[in-house]
């Protein structure tokens, strides 16, 4: 089987997958009903959303303009690649779409694989480093009731996690640079992508939780409209959609992943009824339809590779 034909299949698998989840939809509500509680969202704050989305998503390409500067990488170009591999997350399962990641990096601004690779997995583990502190203030006290400082407790210590990745890095680094398997090559080749100073972990740290506050915090306000919910509610089910697409059990497009993940994040303080879900679906289109915008125009505006001449 051509790569081509696969990848016909592909787009032909998340087609009928659309096509399901709009028929489900139509069945169970009907796009009338389901679309009713976006009456009473002002236009204002679905604007909002979307300037805190690419508010979150220039910020993230911040992180990669910071990682290396002795390599050249416009921030404009950055923004593309974030743009780009966050649609095609969305849009392939099981988070296959990070594979652009390490290929852009390469193609665009020479940085080798393996290296990108590992920039991206600090990036992610940042990601989620941020969504389990986030976790542990909200999700978790609503869930398993412990004294009161214990949660806030683990939620800092947890935060503070990322500070050692230098010295871990550098540790690791000293062990690794003179085995010769191919293992040991290519750990030490993925810790090439991750900082071995402090001052950058610092950097990237205030970086991603800025990025993160920024896309909640509307993503907040958006859905407790639509769910009619108390804003601690509807940041739980905030936290738990963004959180379903960082996990590796991500389906093509989140359709179903990304509702799963915010009626269980909501569901301690806000019981799933059909309501909710409908919230969840009008978010999940919300979040969706700008992040595809958005990864449209990143790759008709992308750099085209000139092809040497014969």
């Amino acid at each position: 089987m051509t790569s081509t034909t696969k990848r016909a299949l592909l787009i032909a698998l998340q087609v009928l997958l659309l096509a399901a989840f709009a028929l489900a939809i139509e069945h169970w509500w009907g796009f009338s009903r389901l679309l009713a509680p976006w009456s009473q969202v002002p236009l204002s704050l679905v604007a909002v959303v979307g300037v805190a989305q690419l508010a979150s998503y220039s910020m993230r390409a911040l992180r990669i303009y910071l990682a290396k500067s002795a390599v050249p990488r416009p921030w404009l170009r950055c923004l593309q690649l974030i743009l780009l591999n966050n649609a095609l997350n969305l849009l392939l399962p099981a988070r296959t779409g990070e594979a652009s990641f390490p290929l852009l990096m390469q193609r665009w601004f020479g940085v080798p694989i393996a290296e990108a690779a590992g920039t991206l997995l600090w990036l992610r583990l940042l990601d989620l480093n941020v969504l389990g502190v986030l976790a542990l203030l909200t999700f978790a006290p609503a869930t398993m009731p412990l004294p009161a400082g214990v949660w806030p407790l683990l939620a800092l210590v947890t935060a503070l996690v990322p500070l050692l990745a230098p010295a871990v890095n550098k540790a690791a680094t000293r062990r690794l640079q003179h085995r010769q398997s191919k293992p040991a090559r290519l750990i030490h080749k993925l810790l090439a992508g991750v900082p071995s100073h402090l001052k950058q972990v610092s950097i990237d740290l205030g970086i991603t939780w800025s990025a993160w506050v920024i896309k909640l915090a509307a993503l907040t306000a958006v859905f407790a409209a639509l769910a009619q919910l108390p804003p601690t509610a509807a940041l739980l089910g905030a936290i738990g959609g963004d959180l379903s697409t960082v996990l590796p059990i991500h389906t093509p497009g989140g359709f179903g992943t990304y509702e799963a993940g915010v009626i269980a994040f909501a569901s301690p303080l806000a019981p799933p009824t059909p309501a909710l879900l409908a919230a969840a679906v009008n978010l999940h289109i919300l979040v969706l339809s700008i992040a595809l915008a958005a990864g449209v125009i990143a790759w008709l505006t992308q750099p085209r590779v000139r092809k040497s001449p014969p």
